[in-house]
């Protein structure tokens, strides 16, 4: 399901900078575990 940023924090009841760095962190620990040159 497509969420804004705002609606995920709504609804875990977090702020939407820490929204922001989780996805990053999340998506940084996708590329080391399918590898840096994955597309």
């Amino acid at each position: 399901k497509n969420m804004a940023y705002e609606e995920i924090a709504e609804v875990l009841g977090i702020s939407v900078g820490t929204v922001k760095s989780r996805i990053a962190r999340a998506r940084e620990s996708l590329r080391d575990v399918i590898g840096k040159d994955f597309k």
